[in-house]
């Protein structure tokens, strides 16, 4: 836990200090060693909220993207049950990063409670991921431009069919890795609207996604305009076994195919 009440105040743990759980309202020992982040922790017991995880810098960094005054909020329902949110903005929004596996149950318990909520997955969590990931991309089927959206079969990889089922929007982070494709960072959004055995997936910006969630505005994809310039699909050769790196150009390649074509043809 990165926040306790002293005083009455939201501190977060320092050397010396006791504080207050904001949850169960017991007491807190600060943690502030040398190998992990500095935190707080409950006496004697791992901690009230049995949704919560341990943290880690990828949490941080991701909370750090937004005020402090809407990190680790208490969400409380109707009948008296609560739970920290990671995020909560305010119009209300919930944002929870992911990064350990998490039940199928579970989630879906949590995206009861919360409601209006989304999901940030740590997509490099397990090795294989991000690779069957781009995989499934590069069979995919172009559904869209405005904003940029893939078709794809949402049992082929298993970052898809742990999330599949999910009812709220899921964003996979994979890091760095996408820059090279689309000049920025981007999350992979995952839609709740689905075909069976299909799922939606759109090129989020990092940019557009902070704007989105700290001032209220419209989520924005990748346009067609920008994808001219910037995208690189599919993935680079380093990730392709070389089996599969001959195979027949998506949907996606060949309509810029035709259309750098057409271009060409206009300027002879």
């Amino acid at each position: 836990m990165r926040y306790a009440l002293v005083k009455e105040r939201r501190r977060e743990a320092e050397p010396g200090l006791s504080g207050e759980c904001p949850v169960c309202g017991s007491t807190l020992v600060p943690k502030c060693g040398e190998r992990r982040v500095w935190h707080w922790a409950h006496r004697g017991v791992r901690h009230c909220d049995h949704w919560w995880e341990s943290e880690t810098e990828w949490h941080r960094a991701w909370k750090n993207k937004f005020p402090a005054e809407w990190r680790e909020i208490v969400h409380q329902a109707k009948d008296g049950e609560k739970h920290i949110a990671d995020v909560k903005t305010m119009h209300g929004r919930v944002i929870e990063f992911q990064h350990s596996y998490l039940k199928a149950e579970e989630r879906r318990a949590r995206e009861a409670f919360y409601g209006s909520m989304v999901w940030v997955v740590d997509a490099l969590r397990r090795k294989r991921d991000m690779q069957s990931f781009f995989e499934t991309l590069h069979v995919g089927q172009l559904a869209g431009l405005r904003p940029l959206t893939f078709s794809v079969p949402s049992t082929w990889c298993a970052l898809l069919r742990d999330w599949a089922d999910s009812r709220v929007g899921v964003f996979f982070d994979f890091g760095a890795q996408d820059v090279i494709r689309f000049g920025l960072p981007v999350l992979w959004c995952l839609s709740p609207k689905r075909a069976e055995d299909r799922a939606l997936l759109t090129p989020i910006p990092v940019a557009n996604f902070i704007e989105a969630f700290c001032n209220g505005a419209p989520l924005k994809g990748i346009y067609a305009k920008v994808v001219e310039s910037a995208v690189k699909f599919p993935a680079p050769a380093a990730y392709w076994p070389q089996h599969r790196r001959r195979r027949r150009l998506p949907s996606f390649q060949q309509y810029m195919a035709r259309k750098h074509r057409a271009r060409s043809r206009g300027r002879m």
